[in-house]
């Protein structure tokens, strides 16, 4: 059963994708900042990583490039609302940190469970 972490400061969407996700036999657990996550991460193994780009405190970009030194193998997929993640740039950037999906909110259940399932089996769609 895969290990997913969201890291997502709205409670109300990442329970939603918690409850998506546990549907489809995944464990799932969340943490609602950066330093949380990294709590988690160092006492626990995760497969992949949901990371909103904008979190209280550390955000999402800083907390990434900081992931892909210490956690090299964990998948990420970014989420955000609020910036626009579809410049090319942005996209080879993240790329280049670890990141195999980029999912712009809001999103349907169904590109939710595709981006997991693709990133899980290491496939990037850097959409």
């Amino acid at each position: 059963m895969p290990n997913i972490l969201i890291v997502e400061d709205d409670s109300s969407v990442s329970e939603l994708i918690k409850e998506v996700l546990e549907l489809e036999n995944h464990s799932v657990q969340i943490a609602p900042s950066a330093e949380k996550s990294k709590e988690l991460l160092r006492s626990g193994s995760f497969d992949l990583a949901i990371i909103d780009i904008i979190l209280p405190g550390q955000g999402g970009m800083d907390l990434i490039l900081e992931l892909h030194e210490q956690f090299p193998s964990l998948g990420i997929i970014l989420t955000s609302g609020k910036i626009d993640m579809t410049k090319s740039t942005f996209k080879v950037l993240a790329h280049q940190f670890g990141v195999r999906s980029i999912l712009p909110k809001p999103f349907t259940v169904e590109e939710l469970i595709a981006s997991v399932t693709k990133a899980l089996h290491g496939e990037n769609n850097p959409v």
